[in-house]
Order: C-alpha cells, then structure tokens, then sequence
C-alpha cells in the first residue's frame, strides 16, 4: 500500500448500566458499553480520537459527527504528498475495515466474499496496514489493564480514563517505550454486516488494487 497516512477502527470499553444509559450504551455484544474510534499512525500513536460515543453507535454514525469527516471531507488535511498512479492523483488516505464507507480519503477492503484473486491480494494488503492500529489497540488495553475491566464508577469518570491511558500511551511512543506488546485485548476490526454506505472514491481502490498486483 503507497501513501497510507493512518488506520482508523474502535474498541469498546466496558462499564456499569445506570439509568441515564442503560439503553443507549447497550451494544451489539449485548454488553453496556462506549466506543473510542480512533485514527493510529506507523509508530502506534493515537492522532485522533473521540471518548463520548455509545456503545450501539455504528461506525458510519460516528465518523460522519466527528471532526475528522468534516475537516478531511472539505480538504483541510489529507492533502500532500500526492502519489499518481494509472495517470490519477492521489492523496493520503486512512484505511479501515468494511463496515466504513468508501470516500477519497477512507479506504475499505472489497467484499470479503470476493473470488477475484486480484481483490483479495488487495485486501491482504490493507490488512497489513491496518496491524499498527491492532497492536496499538491491544498494547493500550494490555499496559493500562482498567480499561479491560468493567467501569463501575459514572461514565464521565470511566470517559476521563480512557482518555488518560491513550495520552499516557501516546507518551510512551514519544519515549520509545513499547509498553506491554499483547494484542488480543482488541476487540474491533470485525465486519458487522453494514457494507452498503458508498460515496464517490470507488475507483480509488481499483488503482491501489492494480499497484499492489503489479498491473501498474
């Protein structure tokens, strides 16, 4: 993959059902819950990320009320450098699973299902991309073991935390400083069947297909 500038997922982070949220933060794992969707960089640093959304937010929902999609959407970031391939520009991009939709500047896998073989050497590819934001979302959840456990404390309280460990976390990569390297604490990147968002960067992946397959 050429001009990735970042990864971007969740993680969900459990706590207590109080009457104030009882249903919002109800998720799709039936457990009460808030997401932090977050966009990770090469070295596993966390360059954006929100702390507020409910665990029954889908993706789509909350990237398109974040900062990220208003400011990435009318080009104020994402911008250079610019690589051509097959006589088209394109710009840095974020990579994400399927459950994202397909812009200019967000690039998904094609459909897991696909048979075409040039396809699915393009979704290994983006797979790999996507490792630093795994590891990043596992090393976080396994050096600050709270964010494991079930919050009983208010959501305000369990929303500070998180926010806390990701600074620390992201001092901890300023300072070289691996932390604890275990990635199975994530628990995102999973295809939850809501593949049907589009938007106008469709041929996008078909250029990035035909580079990563040598046909350029």
């Amino acid at each position: 993959m050429v001009n990735v500038a970042g990864a971007i997922d969740g993680t969900q982070i459990k706590i207590t059902a109080h009457r104030e949220n009882a249903l919002d933060y109800l998720s799709r794992y039936q457990l009460h819950d808030f997401v932090i969707p977050a966009v990770v960089v090469g070295r596993g640093k966390f360059i954006d990320t929100v702390c507020d959304f409910s665990g029954s937010a889908h993706d789509v929902r909350m990237l398109r009320n974040s900062e990220l999609y208003y400011n990435a959407g009318r080009g104020n970031m994402l911008q250079a450098p610019v690589v051509t391939i097959g006589g088209r520009d394109i710009r840095p991009y974020l990579v994400g699973d399927s459950a994202y939709p397909q812009v200019p500047w967000l690039i998904k896998p094609f459909p897991e299902g696909t048979r075409d073989p040039k396809e699915q050497t393009f979704n290994k590819e983006l797979s790999r991309a996507r490792v630093t934001l795994e590891r990043a979302f596992g090393i976080l959840k396994s050096t600050w073991r709270v964010l494991q456990k079930r919050f009983d404390s208010s959501l305000e309280f369990a929303i500070k935390c998180a926010v806390a460990c990701i600074v620390l976390h992201n001092i901890c990569v300023d300072q070289n400083d691996p932390g604890d390297d275990n990635g199975d604490d994530y628990d995102r990147g999973k295809d939850d069947g809501n593949d049907d968002v589009m938007d106008d960067g469709d041929e996008i992946p078909d250029l990035l297909k035909d580079l990563v397959c040598g046909n350029i």
